[in-house]
């Protein structure tokens, strides 16, 4: 195993935490919940330092969370990523069978995730097979 604490950005998952939690805890305001708001606020800030000092330190997390890493810690955060999104992609065609069982056909919100999931799939099988 390498220890090169500097490989990669360990800013890069921080950003994302705070640019995510940012945007979710400003709509929690602007919806009126403005405790909710404030508590996500702190929810992300220790989040955040969490994820930032984390990242630092040795190991395949680690790793992978400052965006660095080996081939087969990438090949690791690969196959996570792929299995989430068969995961996700199970839960939205279960939740667009449940809408369209109680709303009469109506997928709803459920539906187009789903449509984006096959969309993105498509094109990028369709991208990867250019490449290579």
């Amino acid at each position: 195993m390498t220890y090169a604490r500097t490989v990669g950005h360990r800013g890069a998952t921080a950003a994302v935490l705070v640019v995510g939690g940012g945007a979710l805890a400003t709509a929690t305001w602007i919806g009126g919940e403005h405790g909710l708001a404030l508590g996500l606020v702190g929810f992300y800030a220790l989040a955040t330092l969490a994820a930032f000092f984390w990242s630092g330190r040795d190991g395949d997390v680690a790793a992978i969370m400052r965006v660095g890493g080996d081939e087969r810690q990438r090949r690791l955060d690969l196959e996570a990523t792929a299995y989430a999104g068969l995961a996700m992609a199970v839960a939205a065609i279960v939740g667009a069978v449940v809408s369209a069982a109680r709303h009469h056909g109506d997928v709803g919100a459920w539906g187009v995730v789903c449509a984006v999931g096959g969309v993105a799939y498509v094109v990028s099988l369709g991208v990867l097979k250019r490449r290579g």
